[in-house]
């Protein structure tokens, strides 16, 4: 006569804590891997808001480059130039 074999409890619950087990590690994984990822694009958009910032600063700085009142101060300052009569005081104690 053949023999039935008969899972006993012990193997269900056996089976039952492997799964939980399977898929709790899996789920700690996944969600490490989900905080690791939203870090590193919170990092990523602080950056890009800082270049954006820069540019825009940048973008500012060649409007006034471009300005008559630019080109004036860059003569007086740089170049030493002044309007006709206009009369340069030179401190001599410098």
């Amino acid at each position: 006569m053949a023999r039935k074999y008969r899972a006993r409890p012990r193997f269900w619950l056996a089976l039952a804590l492997l799964t939980f087990a399977v898929f709790g590690v899996s789920f700690l994984v996944a969600t490490h891997r989900l905080n690791a990822d939203a870090a590193t694009l919170r990092a990523k958009t602080a950056a890009r808001d800082e270049i954006a910032q820069e540019i825009g600063a940048l973008e500012k700085q060649i409007a006034f480059v471009e300005t008559d009142e630019y080109v004036e101060r860059a003569a007086r300052d740089d170049l030493g130039l002044i309007r006709p009569g206009e009369i340069r005081y030179v401190n001599a104690g410098q």
